[in-house]
């Protein structure tokens, strides 16, 4: 029911609340709160202590506020994502104890353009990575988007290229020509390599994960420098882990590409200062 001047329901309004939280900012003072979500001072307060009522939201000693104890538990109570983030886990951890780099199983949300990371194991030392965990990025400028996307419905895809596109460095590809070209060599090899894409400095590899009926449900990726990149290990390690988890989420036994996974390993090795 919308029952503001804006015309929002009190759900919308909620959502906005919680929504204002983030892991640079866990907790939010009240006129935090006003300024990120628009509301005035009364309805941000009225439904801030709602849901520190309620267990969503908690309150500090000094009137702030953070997510409550309340969101993890209803979160975490019969989440299929949830399911598929700790049926990942076992596969994710093998990939990161064979090539001890960044590690991450994400899922698409087309509706947005976007990819969700839903758990990421860090490599030993420094390195920057921009998947975070709960945190999304988009799906044309990671190899994570672009191996689950390959595989969606061509009236999916058709619709993804029709949309707005940008570049975060010079080597992303936003030209929508070039980018179903790539989408149909993906499917070809199986894996995406992207160098140099979202930090200048480092190669992804990704895989998709499939389940029931075999629909493309997730990616499982490997993020490292390009200057330590060895793909010949890489990539039999990560087919293997995104094979593994597919039959284990109930996808039908399949190829990943057309290639033996030693030959591509080669490939991407003579690869390394192309775009894919």
């Amino acid at each position: 029911m919308a029952n503001s001047a804006s015309g929002e329901s009190v759900i919308q309004r909620v959502v906005k609340i919680l929504d204002a939280f983030s892991r640079g900012h866990p907790r939010l003072t009240l006129a935090e709160l006003v300024r990120i979500t628009g509301m005035s001072s009364s309805t941000a307060h009225r439904l801030a202590n709602d849901l520190v009522d309620s267990g969503l939201l908690n309150r500090g000693d000094a009137g702030d506020y953070g997510v409550g104890v309340k969101m993890w538990e209803l979160a975490s109570r019969s989440n299929p994502l949830e399911e598929f983030r700790r049926r990942g886990l076992p596969f994710l951890e093998g990939v990161h104890a064979a090539v001890r780099e960044n590690v991450s199983l994400s899922i698409p949300d087309v509706e947005s353009g976007s990819v969700l990371y839903l758990e990421r194991l860090d490599r030993h030392g420094t390195v920057l990575n921009l998947a975070d965990v709960a945190g999304r990025l988009d799906i044309h400028n990671t190899s994570s988007g672009l191996a689950m996307m390959a595989h969606m419905p061509r009236h999916v895809q058709e619709r993804f290229l029709a949309g707005r596109l940008e570049k975060t460095t010079p080597n992303t590809e936003t030209d929508p020509v070039k980018i179903r070209a790539h989408l149909a060599l993906i499917r070809e090899r199986g894996y995406v390599r992207l160098a140099g894409v979202l930090v200048p400095e480092n190669t992804a590899y990704s895989v998709p994960v499939f389940g029931e009926g075999n629909s493309v449900i997730g990616a499982i990726a490997v993020v490292v420098p390009t200057a330590d990149e060895k793909p010949q290990l890489i990539l039999p390690v990560l087919v293997a882990a995104g094979r593994g988890l597919s039959r284990t989420m109930g996808a039908e036994r399949r190829p990943y590409g057309n290639r033996p996974w030693l030959e591509s390993g080669r490939q991407a090795a003579g690869d390394r200062d192309a775009k894919t």
